[in-house]
């Protein structure tokens, strides 16, 4: 497609008029930095250059499938979102993208029978009968186009065309500095979640040495304390059925004495063995937290495997209350099929935090009775590198002032003697250091907790 000016602008005055233009958006753009005010400026002066005509400017988007006039901060207020897809034969700008050469026509009246434009051009007529096409180009790549309409003929000049070009070049070049700066942005915000991933996985590593070193010291001698509480509530059982056999030769003071002194004993003693028994199963979470060895990667259905631990929580919750109930609402994204993860833990994650969800929405039942119902909602996304997993319940959510500490060891929202404080931050080893994905939580204190989990497909 060859449609440019038969002969150079050669107008002495006209080039001193668009020179001392240019000149001004220069020296503007090299004292300010803020490159999409700078795209804005520019735009103002090419409407005052440009007078009675339509001028427009669309990008390409990420994708390489649209033209758009709303990136980069360019639709000024109060202006309609305009969108044109690349491929569509109904635009005008979709087939200039699409060409080589920018475009110069003085009267389209004149182009209509062209082979190459004739079946374009009634798709800008009647509205313009001048047009100027050229091309925004960064790096050898288009990223959009600039055009200029007017509805009289010959309404532009060679002289206009070429500062037309000129300030394609500007608008190209503050749109690589956007782009660049944005990659540059996103470079920095993945070191930023990669050094702070570090630390969390080094503070965790940490404390997981520390823990294995404080259980491995303490297991011995708790291993003795359980087993003579165990002995010890045996005998107090025999000492009882002794006394009660005995019973009948003691006056009625020192049979109701000794009475109670056994049932204390006995009662001490179970309590001694029910607080070791919680002790032990600290310890066996402090070791299992420290283990530092990771499964077998076996190619696993992560929606059955979720589907089934949910089924198993929500049951094992109705077995210790036999009054919650709880809707489930689920969302299988079936494209997922089988992926490569250590299964056996993974459904510790899982059925630890649909655990914590029953939990937490049982008490706020408690507390609302009839004014609430509780929900659980689960959702698995195929995403291009990995799959997302969401946890979702609306019980009394994590306040903000202790939300960065739920994957900390030991931290618990629970009452005391309700929970060990090791799930999530064996849930958050799991999936950060064994499957080298991502864990996080997004909460609204009494209204929801919802943790997104997120594994890459191509582990090995």
């Amino acid at each position: 497609m060859k449609n440019q000016p038969k002969q150079s602008c050669d107008d002495a005055e006209s080039i001193r008029s668009y020179l001392l233009i240019l000149n001004e958006l220069e020296h503007h753009i090299s004292t300010n930095k803020d490159y999409h005010a700078n795209i804005n400026f520019l735009l103002d002066k090419a409407e005052a250059y440009f007078k009675n005509s339509n001028i427009q400017v669309l990008f390409i988007d990420d994708d390489r499938k649209l033209l758009r006039n709303d990136l980069y901060g360019l639709k000024k207020e109060g202006q309609p979102a305009y969108e044109i897809t690349l491929n569509e034969n109904n635009y005008f700008e979709s087939f200039f993208i699409q060409q080589s050469d920018n475009l110069f026509i003085s009267n389209l009246d004149e182009k209509k029978n062209e082979n190459v434009l004739q079946d374009k051009i009634q798709l800008v007529l009647p509205e313009a009968k001048s047009l100027m096409f050229v091309h925004l180009i960064h790096e050898g790549t288009a990223v959009g186009l600039m055009s200029v309409k007017n509805k009289e003929i010959n309404a532009f000049t060679s002289c206009n065309f070429e500062f037309l070009q000129h300030l394609s070049f500007f608008i190209s070049t503050l749109v690589g500095q956007i782009v660049k700066d944005k990659i540059l942005k996103q470079h920095e915000d993945e070191l930023i979640a990669s050094r702070k991933q570090l630390l969390e996985s080094e503070k965790m590593a940490s404390l997981g040495q520390l823990s294995a070193g404080i259980a491995h010291e303490i297991k011995n001698p708790l291993n003795f304390i359980n087993n003579f509480a165990v002995l010890s509530v045996d005998l107090s059982t025999e000492l009882s059925e002794e006394f009660d056999k005995l019973s009948e030769q003691m006056n009625q003071n020192d049979k109701e004495y000794l009475a109670e002194i056994i049932q204390d004993l006995q009662s001490n003693m179970q309590k001694i063995k029910e607080h070791g028994q919680r002790a032990e199963s600290i310890i066996k979470g402090m070791l299992l937290h420290s283990r530092g060895k990771t499964g077998e990667l076996i190619p696993t259905d992560i929606n059955a495997l979720l589907a089934e631990y949910v089924n198993l929580g929500y049951h094992g919750m109705r077995a210790q209350d036999i009054s919650f109930n709880i809707k489930i609402e689920s969302s299988y994204d079936q494209t997922i099929g089988r992926i490569q993860v250590v299964p056996q833990n993974l459904s510790r994650v899982f059925l630890n935090i649909i655990n914590n969800a029953c939990y937490a929405t049982n008490e706020k039942k408690t507390k609302l009775k009839e004014a609430y119902f509780p929900t659980l909602s689960v959702q698995t996304k195929n995403r291009e590198n990995e799959i997302e997993i969401r946890i979702r319940d609306n019980g009394p959510g994590i306040p903000q002032s202790v939300i960065d500490k739920v994957f900390n060891p030991f931290f618990t929202t629970k009452p005391p003697g309700q929970g060990t404080g090791l799930g999530l931050s064996l849930s958050y080893e799991i999936i950060v250091k064994e499957h080298h994905g991502e864990m996080q939580v997004e909460s609204q204190d009494g209204e929801y907790a919802e943790f997104i989990i997120k594994i890459p497909k191509n582990l090995t």
